[in-house]
This record gives C-alpha cells, structure tokens and sequence, in this order.
C-alpha cells in the first residue's frame, strides 16, 4: 500500500497523451497508467490526437504507427512543425520492428519506440526516463539563462566602477578646490589669478563629474530594464532600439577589449508590443556566441551588424557578424541542445538552443542560420508583432 502511495506521488501532474485506433490497447494501457498516478488524455486517431495535443499541451505523447486516416509518422511531422507542440516528446508504439521504420520514426521526432504488444513495465520505464530528461533539459536552460544573466550584472558591475570612480575622484578634487578657494578669500589680497584658476577648475570638473554620473545613472537604467526583463514573461510595448542599446552597453565590457565594431541599425520609432526580454536574451546569445566562437583564435577584430525593420506584421531582425563562421557539418546542429564546440572551456551548448527555445515557442515565430566557414555568419529572424 506504500508503495503505491509513493509510485503514485512521483507521477501526479503529469499528463500523457496516448493516441491509439485499437480500444483494447487503449483501455489496458490508460488503466495502468493511471493507477501510476498519470492523468490520461487518449484518441483514437492522428487527426484527433493533433487536437488535443496543441489544446491539452500534455507532457509526453504514446503514439501508434499504423493507424487510419495519417499515419504515426505523419502525426508526428505535423506535431514537430506546430510552434505549440513540436517540444512534446513522442514515444511510439508500433509492432514494426526493421531498423528503417525505426529510423524514420526518430527522423520525423520521435524519442523513442516501444514494441507490441506492448509491456505495461517497459512503457513505464520508457516514459519516467524520458520525463527525467525533460525536465533535467528544463533546469539546464534555467541555469544556462541565469548564468547569461549573472554575465550582464558582472559586465554591469565593471563598467559602473568606471564612471563612479571618476565621478568619486572629481568630487574629492572639487572639495579641495573649494578649501583652496576658502583660504584664498581670508587673505588680506586676494591672488586674482590663482582664485580664477581655481574656478575654471571647478567648473571642469563639475562637468566631468556630472557627466560621469549621469553615464552611471544610465547604465543603472539600462540594467534595470535588461533585468527585468529577463527575469519576467510580461508583454508590454517597448521602443526595440533602446532595447538593443540596453544589450549593448550591459555586454561593452565583453567587448572593449577587442577591436569589434557593434552597429544597430534600427528605426529610432520602432515600437512593438510583445516580449522585451525574450529580445534581450536573444541578443545576448547571439553577440556572446559571435564573441566566444565567432572572433577567437587571434581574431579579435571585425563588426556585428545588428539590422532590424518592419516587415508587415513581423519584426524582421538580422544578425550578422564577419568572424570565423561556422563549418558546414555544424551548421545544422546549432540549434540542438547540448551542442557546442566549446565544451573544453565550459561552454555548455544551451546557447543557440535557448534562441531557438525563445524564437519558436515565446515568440511564435522562425529563425534560420547562414554560414561559410572563414566568412562569417548570418541569423535571421521573424517573429510578429
């Protein structure tokens, strides 16, 4: 009796789809999992299973091959090009056993196969593995979105110290300055020259203090936005310029060091209603990834074109940077998770999953990727506003 307590409270709140034309399999296989505690949304066809799947937005799906009306195989094709279901894991269940049926199964998206007649058990441990990877795969983009996050507050922390330490040195030299000029007014003759001088410092250097604060005060505000922001999913209508320029200076630091020119070219009045902060982590990845994979080597010059226009109802961005590209065996598998070329210096291959992640299913919208190796390399994106 523990036991089932306990089997059952590892799988409450998890819902499973099961798309399946045979009632008998269908009925066996929902009686069981439930009893694991699963909640069980079922169909009977691929069209049906669709429906639900895209309304339900279930945690897994166990989907028959051979079925009337669309096939397993096309379900699946359709699941994985819909922006609402394409990151639900597909597990099929198929009495095929060549390794072509199963190849093709993986190719369409699938994650996994269980064989028929299908074991209650197998189907268990096949759905708990892939459960566990879930939501491993989840709290690895959490942190990889928390670290890009701790990377624009130590860029924002070394690029305010700047500012503030001249800002700090200017009004100590002005506190001299002002003694200086209380002394010379207690003398019996006053040195014109010398009070005048000490003015004309004082003016240089309130200016330079002022400036420099006013330089710090805007870099609070840009990092206040940018952290925000990326920090909450709230819709609300925002200038895309001023947030492009609140990425780019929070990342100068990064940045300084090398010869990279960063040019925005972006309507000053282009203002959207959509995710600010899904934009800026975009733009983070993207000019992070140009950064590490992009100018290394010895290549530490070059320029990142950031480009962004209306396009009917879309926001059209292009990003474009003339380092080291990319190889054109890597170039489709940028957008996988866990796929880097940095793994030896910590890179965690979350980066571009992450855009494709936000693009996709926060955005609604696409994005493809252009390269040459030794030419540099080419995103675009669309997403509507």
């Amino acid at each position: 009796m523990n036991t089932e307590i306990s089997t059952q409270s590892i799988y409450q709140g998890y819902t499973l789809l099961i798309v399946d034309d045979n009632p008998t399999n269908l009925g066996v296989l929902t009686d069981y999992l439930e009893e694991q505690g699963f909640e069980i949304l079922s169909a009977e066809d691929g069209y049906m299973g669709l429906k639900i799947a895209q309304l339900a937005q279930p945690n897994m799906i166990l989907l028959d091959v051979m079925m009337p009306g669309i096939d397993g195989f096309e379900t699946c094709r359709r699941l994985k090009a819909d922006n609402k279901t394409q990151d639900i894991p597909v597990i099929f269940m198929t009495a095929l056993e060549s390794t072509k049926d199963k190849v093709n199964g993986f190719k369409v998206g699938g994650v996994d196969y269980v064989t028929k007649p299908v074991q209650q058990e197998e189907v268990l441990a096949r759905i708990s593995t892939h459960l566990r990877l879930q939501e491993l795969t989840h709290k690895l983009v959490q942190s990889e979105k928390m670290a890009s996050l701790g990377r624009l507050v130590a860029g924002f922390a070394h690029e305010l110290n700047t500012p503030l330490g001249v800002a700090i040195g200017g009004a100590s030299m002005l506190q001299g300055k002002a003694k200086k000029i209380n002394q010379l007014l207690e003398q019996e003759e006053v040195d014109v020259d010398e009070l005048l001088s000490a003015l004309d410092i004082i003016d240089k250097g309130s200016d330079l203090t002022l400036s420099n604060l006013k330089r710090a005060a805007n870099l609070v505000t840009s990092f206040k936005r940018t952290a925000v922001d990326q920090t909450s999913d709230e819709v609300r209508s925002f200038q895309v310029k001023e947030v492009i320029n609140d990425i780019v200076n929070t990342l100068h630091s990064r940045f300084k060091k090398t010869d990279i020119d960063i040019q925005v070219d972006c309507p000053n009045d282009f203002k959207i209603k959509s995710l600010p902060g899904a934009l800026e982590q975009i733009l983070t990845n993207l000019l992070m990834n140009s950064l590490i994979h992009g100018f290394n080597e010895g290549k530490n010059a070059g320029v990142i074109k950031i480009k962004v226009q209306l396009d009917g109802e879309y926001l059209h961005l292009e990003y474009y940077d003339n380092g080291l590209g990319i190889v054109s065996e890597n170039l489709e598998k940028i957008f996988e998770p866990f796929f880097t070329t940095n793994r030896a210096h910590g890179g965690s291959g979350l980066g571009m999953y992450i855009c494709y992640n936000l693009i996709t299913t926060q955005l609604h919208g696409t994005i493809s990727c252009e390269s040459t190796e030794g030419f540099g390399v080419l995103f675009k994106i669309d997403y509507p506003i």
